[in-house]
């Protein structure tokens, strides 16, 4: 899928969806992949796991992307290990799960940095770092940017904030030969979904077993996604088998959403 000598950035990319994607561009032939992370010992058990698939080289890049200063050197650093970047995926870890009034304004401030300035310090970055034409960035969000999950307060205010980013980004970018898009994951096999079992578990007083059938009730396919199948949409979109898609939002939820656009 991806073309010769490919070579991307993936941030926050140590678990989660953010390793899986990295994972499936090293399986769709990428040259080279830089993972990230702020946390040293994930990030080189991570790297170490990649290593082995394909036959594309792993550079780890320690990065909190809640300081500038970090995220604006996580693209620079990239971008001289692998000798050019031709994809950012933008991946952060899950913000505090809460609704409103469980939450406080620091929780808010924090947040704010992970899920808002973080995407627009890496998204002005990768801009003058993308091979043009032809560069892209693929934002991974949630769909609870679309519909409001009120147990997840934090990330259905902020990360409603990168529709509009991707929306300004795929626009002004377009121009230079760039493309943006967006990436909507329902409910993933990820510790995210652990914890989010665990809570349902304690707040509804039932088994782990019956929490997950609860979360999934309302999903037509009935289960959750793997993290593999939240990847392959992103590789996808990044790749030129998408050159034509731009400001686009693709959901990755099984069905659940039942809005008409």
């Amino acid at each position: 899928m991806l073309a010769k000598g490919y070579r991307v950035l993936v941030t926050a990319s140590s678990k989660g969806l953010g390793k899986a994607i990295a994972r499936s561009f090293l399986e769709n032939g990428a040259s080279a992949v830089t993972i990230s992370s702020r946390d040293r010992e994930n990030l080189s058990r991570a790297a170490r796991e990649l290593s082995g698939i394909g036959s594309g080289s792993v550079y780890a890049v320690p990065a909190d992307l809640t300081v500038r200063e970090q995220a604006e050197g996580l693209v620079d650093r990239a971008y001289e290990l692998m000798g050019d970047l031709d994809s950012v995926v933008y991946v952060t870890g899950p913000p505090k799960a809460g609704r409103f009034l469980e939450l406080i304004p620091s929780d808010w401030e924090y947040a704010s940095r992970l899920l808002v300035l973080s995407a627009v310090w890496i998204t002005y970055r990768a801009i003058d770092r993308l091979r043009r034409p032809g560069g892209s960035i693929v934002y991974m969000a949630s769909t609870s940017i679309a519909e409001a999950n009120l147990d997840l307060a934090l990330s259905t205010v902020l990360r409603t904030s990168l529709a509009g980013l991707l929306k300004v980004v795929s626009h002004d970018a377009g121009a230079l030969g760039l493309r943006a898009n967006m990436v909507l994951p329902g409910l993933a096999r990820t510790d995210r979904m652990e914890s989010l079992l665990r809570r349902t578990s304690q707040a509804r007083g039932v088994s782990a077993e019956e929490a997950e059938r609860m979360m999934t009730s309302g999903i037509p396919l009935g289960r959750a996604a793997e993290p593999s199948e939240v990847a392959s949409v992103a590789v996808f979109l990044a790749s030129d088998a998408a050159s034509y898609v731009n400001g686009a939002t693709v959901a990755v939820d099984g069905g659940s959403m039942l809005r008409i656009l």
